[in-house]
């Protein structure tokens, strides 16, 4: 109502002549706006060109393209370029920009792009797009805004290339890009390589819509397979069902993800398929997410699993530098893995021969039968923060087919720090049937230190078993992990066995160095057995050297370094009884091992076998080997001893070896059967209980090789034997028998011949036994009673050791000459126990009958007097006489009788022989001429007179040392002249008077035939002054010392080949 009367007024007020005035400008405007929109519709092209050309100048876009059409609702432009055309960033076959109108004046409607074309990069991780970059990354820090745009992409493509591959991208759709825009996006990258690793047919394909300009995806996203060779990473055919809404700002968004992964691999595990299901939620830079995943026949060395399950909730913040995963974990058909079934058998084949063996074999089994189709839960908390990344699990189990509980966990918390060593609490159980039961405790002292006790059952499995009745481990703030508690053992041992092996376990771990043994360690153990070497209940106590630990490891390398103040150590090796007993024992490695004052004795304790070692040293490495000098062997059941004893020792391969071995062998009785010999070069070895030895003993002066001694002994039956080989032992200047026997002195010397033969010694519990055959062909030497040549024959001991031979040994002997030579003699002997001598006889041809060595006794090597008869049965006095050469001297007669010899320490003599004729007596004449010219008239009728004599009796009898004055009483009865002797009337009455002639010849022995030959024969008288009698002026030299005469005298009496020097 008021607009209207407001109408009325202005039309009254105005005039007719002002009415014609606005129809007339009215008219004129019209005009002028129907020229100029003429004028712009005409020019629409070029002004439209050069609106387009200023904004791509100031936006800085290089472009070109070409205007199809200009119109009121719609502008078409067509092959638009942006960028080098050669090369070109964005090509657009056409783009129809529609025209709307909002609130009355124009705007831009629907913007049809139809086949644009993208080219882009990705270099070093940066994306570009060419001269597109300048619109695309502003820098601006304003939150992100879709375009407020209505398009419609007909067939969009991109390709984007990448330092990894090539990315194909297809996009249609249509709608406004901040509500209503739906399309499909698909994607694709045949092949990608990137880091070592190949992505092949990597596809994704989808609908994407926008509503309250918040973007959704949700379509399939698909992997032909991928691997990563160096890493040991591959998957099979894979795929994830996504369906994704981003935010406004594209920052955060929300979604579900579907995934299944097959043909899983990584070095550590692997999984047949991998299903998994996660919704998420990301807003100002934190995550929450529920995850459940579920892997289908998992298998890691350990263990195999035919399903394990994890079901959690998923926090994180700050690009997951903080997150925190808390769940549940279950599994179902677990079973022992290839690796830990493959890791038991390699410990087990290298614990072969050791208590080891049959422990793992029965845990094996165990874990084969009852961990077969076990199940698993649990639950589980995982952190990380400012103090590192965390690890709880208040429970975690896992049960076998049955139901037993195979390993129970609670209150596990692991903690890693950035640096040092984790910190580990909590508590933990094993078991089951046939499995070892161990329990372990974790907590935290009051000084931040964890603190672990872990206890073992004992674990039995045959005769073997292993247990920890306490164990404590430590681990310090600063990640240093201490220890210590300790172990019984029994069972097997390489070469050996214990029984309650108590072995204290201590030491520290930081820094990457183990130290073990810090202080002396007491190691206790009921039995244990080396070999055939058992050692009954002892302790013994290990102390580290110099403050140093005892076992020191660092760096991948060991070091050892400790002893043992003495051994005092107590068994049986074999079914003997032993003790061991030592000084100091220090070890070092890489070093050596030395002892001191080694005491071995073996067998009862009354009548033991005893080793002592002075000095013993060893380097131990893959072998253990060394030296040993100043030992003494003395073996109870042989009575040798082994003096001096040294040489090079090895054990390797369960081998015991001596080698170049050097001893002196001394006889242990009191008086000694034989004198000491060398060896060196000599050899042992101990393999399997069973001992070989080898060694040439020789005589030390000469070096002459004696014997060849080879032994083999069987500790563990107690029984050996050594084979005694003799080549040939020659006897002469060098080499004579009392260099080898001290028996032999004054029986035997001046020995030429050579000795050979062979032995044979065997000992067990029941005793020893020895024998032995030794031979000779000649055999020379000169005795007590006179030169001895052409021995032969054998001798055989049925006790070498002692020195015993079988009965009635028989030695050939071609002559003996204890003043008569005598030949071809036979005499049968035998060695009777303690050096008893027994002769039964001896036989030899003489003079036309017999002579006789009666069976006597005597001890060889003895002080004693040795008594020997000589019986001479049908001597032939004239034989007699042709035998000593008496060319003059014609005697008959038969005698007989005995010539008993006397044989102590200061030679040999007669005592009480006797020779005497058999009737009817027999004649002694001499038939030369006589020779003395200077004799009287009644010496030479006395000398003619007794030329011939005739006797009935003759007895001759002797007395006196067979090396000095022997006194012949030769007696004549019943005597008368004989043929030749001159008779007259004289002779004739004295003829008829019973005559009886004694005479009596004092001389030596050996020089009494002579001075019956000088009777005669002046020749055989030696000039005095020869023999020092008297000097060159006829007188009496000064006579020689006592004391020279007594040293002469106490020289051991051999008579020598020759008596003395012959005229």
């Amino acid at each position: 109502m008021a607009d209207q009367d407001e109408a009325a007024i202005v039309e009254q007020a105005a005039g007719p002549g002002t009415r014609r005035g606005l129809r007339v400008g009215a008219a004129l405007i019209v005009v002028l706006l129907g020229g100029g929109a003429l004028y712009g519709w005409l020019s629409r092209k070029s002004i439209a060109d050069d609106y387009l050309a200023g904004e791509l100048a100031r936006l800085g876009l290089p472009a070109t393209y070409q205007i199809a059409a200009i119109g009121p609702d719609e502008q078409v432009l067509r092959n638009l370029v942006i960028g080098d055309p050669r090369r070109p960033d964005l090509t657009i076959e056409e783009v129809h920009v529609a025209t709307r109108l909002r609130f009355g004046l124009p705007g831009v409607g629907r913007i049809t792009l139809i086949r644009p074309r993208l080219f882009g990069a990705v270099v070093r991780g940066k994306p570009s797009f060419g001269a597109l970059d300048k619109l695309l990354f502003t820098g601006s820090k304003a939150p992100f805004r879709l375009p407020d745009y209505d398009v419609d992409v007909q067939d969009g493509r991109a390709r984007i290339a990448t330092d990894y591959g090539t990315i194909g991208v297809k996009v249609g759709g249509k709608g406004a890009l901040r509500d209503g825009f739906v399309g499909e996006v698909a994607a694709i990258a045949p092949n990608f390589s990137a880091q070592g690793c190949d992505v092949s047919s990597l596809s994704l394909y989808g609908r994407v819509a926008i509503k309250a300009e918040r973007p959704t995806f949700a379509g399939p996203v698909r992997l032909g397979s991928a691997s990563c060779a160096a890493q040991g990473l591959s998957v099979g055919q894979s795929g994830i069902q996504a369906k994704v809404t981003l935010s406004q700002a594209l920052d955060g968004g929300e979604g579900e993800l579907r995934a299944l992964a097959q043909n899983l691999i990584t070095p550590q595990a692997k999984a047949a398929k991998l299903r998994g299901k996660v919704k998420f939620a990301y807003r100002q830079g934190v995550l929450n997410a529920k995850v459940d995943a579920t892997g289908e026949r998992v298998a890691i060395d350990a263990a195999r699993a035919g399903r394990l399950g994890v079901s959690a909730q998923v926090r994180a913040t700050n690009g997951f530098s903080r997150f925190q995963i808390e769940g549940d974990a279950s599994g179902t058909g677990i079973a022992t893995g290839p690796g830990l079934d493959e890791a038991l058998s390699v410990a087990q084949r290298g614990g072969q021969g050791t208590l080891a063996e049959p422990l793992i074999s029965r845990i094996r089994q165990s874990l084969a039968r009852h961990a077969r189709d076990a199940t698993l839960d649990g639950s589980f908390l995982v952190r990380r923060g400012a103090e590192g990344l965390s690890v709880v699990v208040p429970r975690i189990g896992l049960h076998g087919q049955d139901g037993t509980s195979l390993l129970a966990a609670s209150r596990v918390q692991v903690l890693a720090r950035p640096e040092g060593l984790p910190h580990i609490s909590g508590n933990f159980t094993t078991g089951g049937a046939d499995l070892p039961r161990i329990a372990g405790r974790m907590e935290r002292a009051k000084d931040g230190s964890l603190v672990l006790h872990v206890q073992m059952a004992r674990y039995q499995a045959g005769d073997a078993s292993f247990a920890i009745p306490d164990l404590l481990i430590v681990q310090a703030r600063n990640g240093a992990i201490g220890f210590a508690g300790g172990v019984i053992a029994s069972g097997v041992l390489p070469g050996g066995r214990a029984d309650n092996l108590m072995l204290p376990v201590d030491g520290r771990w930081h820094d990457d160095m183990l130290a073990l043994w810090r202080s002396c360690a007491n190691v206790r153990f009921d039995r244990l057995t080396l070999a055939s070497l058992s050692i009954d209940r002892r302790q013994l106590t290990v102390c580290p050297a110099n403050g140093r630990p005892l076992v020191t490891v660092s760096g991948g390398k060991a070091s050892v370094a400790g002893g043992i103040a003495a051994l005092d150590l107590a068994g049986r090796l074999g079914q003997t009884p032993i003790r061991i007993a030592s000084g100091p024992v220090g070890f070092a490695y890489p070093g050596v091992i030395t002892a001191r004052s080694v005491d071995v004795s073996l067998g009862p304790t009354a009548t033991p076998s005893r080793f002592r070692i002075a000095n013993l040293t060893a380097r131990a490495g893959r072998e253990i080997g060394g030296t040993f000098d100043g030992s003494d062997v003395a073996l109870n059941a042989v009575p040798l001893d082994l003096h001096e004893v040294r040489g090079r020792w090895r054990y390797a391969g369960g081998a015991l070896t001596l080698a170049d071995a050097s001893f002196r062998l001394e006889d242990r009785e009191a008086v000694d059967r034989f004198q000491p010999v060398i060896a060196r070069e000599a050899t042992l070895s101990l393999r399997d209980n069973i001992i070989d030895a080898k060694a040439l003993l020789r005589e030390p002066t000469s070096d002459r090789p004696i014997l060849l001694t080879t032994i083999r002994h069987d500790l563990s039956r107690g029984r050996g034997a050594a084979d005694l080989a003799v080549q040939d032992i020659t006897f002469d200047q060098k080499l004579q028998p009392d260099t080898l026997t001290r028996l032999a002195l004054g029986v035997i010397a001046n020995a030429r011949g050579t000795v050979r033969g062979q032995g044979r010694i065997d000992w067990d519990s029941a005793g020893v036994t020895s024998q032995g055959t030794f031979k000779t062909d000649k055999l020379d030497f000169a005795a007590a009673f006179g030169p001895v040549q052409g021995v032969s024959g054998a001798i055989q001991f049925s006790d070498l050791l002692g020195l015993v031979t079988a009965p009635r040994q028989t030695l050939k002997v071609a002559s003996i000459n204890p003043g008569i030579e005598v030949n071809d003699g036979t005499i049968v002997y035998a060695l009777q126990p303690n050096y008893v001598l027994s002769v039964e006889g001896g036989t030899w041809p003489f003079v036309g009958g017999t002579l006789k060595l009666q069976p006597t006794r005597m001890i060889i090597g003895s002080d004693a007097i040795q008594n020997y008869t000589m019986e001479v049965t049908g001597a032939d006095a004239a034989l007699f006489v042709q035998r000593l050469e008496l060319a003059n001297l014609n005697a008959t007669g038969t005698f007989d009788g005995t010539l008993p010899l006397v044989i102590d320490k200061n030679g040999g003599r007669i005592e009480g022989g006797m020779l005497r004729s058999r009737p009817p007596g027999g004649n002694v004449s001499y038939v030369g001429e006589l020779t003395y010219k200077d004799l009287s008239a009644m010496a030479n009728f006395a000398f003619d007179t007794l030329r011939s004599l005739d006797y009935r009796q003759m007895t001759i009898g002797m007395d006196g040392a067979l090396q000095g004055e022997i006194v012949t009483r030769v007696s004549f009865s019943g005597v008368t002249q004989g043929e030749g002797a001159m008779k007259n009337f004289l002779t004739r009455r004295i003829g008829k008077l019973p005559i009886q002639f004694n005479v009596n010849l004092r001389a030596p022995f050996f020089q009494l035939i002579t001075s019956f030959k000088s009777l005669y024969d002046p020749a055989y008288v030696r000039d005095p002054r020869t023999l020092g009698l008297i000097d060159a002026n006829g007188k009496t030299p000064p006579r020689a010392s006592n004391a020279t005469l007594s040293a002469d005298r106490a020289k051991p009496s051999i008579q020598p080949t020759v008596s003395e020097p012959m005229p």
